[in-house]
């Protein structure tokens, strides 16, 4: 199991039939972008990843580079490097 950190933005996915929802994405990077999927569950039927939407997280799972995709066995929300959570610096901004 390989991890892998970034943010899940859950996107819509329409082909004209009954399969139509959401899939999860990881963007790592603006070229780096996977599709999440868990073993034996349809994709655009899992609600799994809907809590970790616009949230920065650690995917842990396999790769496949084929497909550009990523079967997950763990997601746990990380943080975020982005955002400064130093309360030093929140004090300094506020003064």
């Amino acid at each position: 199991m390989e991890n892998y950190c970034g943010y899940i933005i859950m996107k819509e996915y329409t082909s004209g039939s009954k399969s139509d929802g959401y899939v999860a994405n990881l963007y790592i990077s603006p070229q780096k972008i996977y599709k999440l999927y868990r073993a034996d569950v349809l994709p655009t039927f899992d609600t799994y990843f809907n809590e970790f939407h616009l949230k920065y997280v650690q995917v842990g799972g396999e790769l496949n580079p084929q497909f550009n995709s990523i079967n997950v066995e763990m997601v746990e929300i990380a943080k975020d490097p982005f955002l400064s959570t130093d309360e030093d610096e929140v004090k300094n901004e506020e003064e």
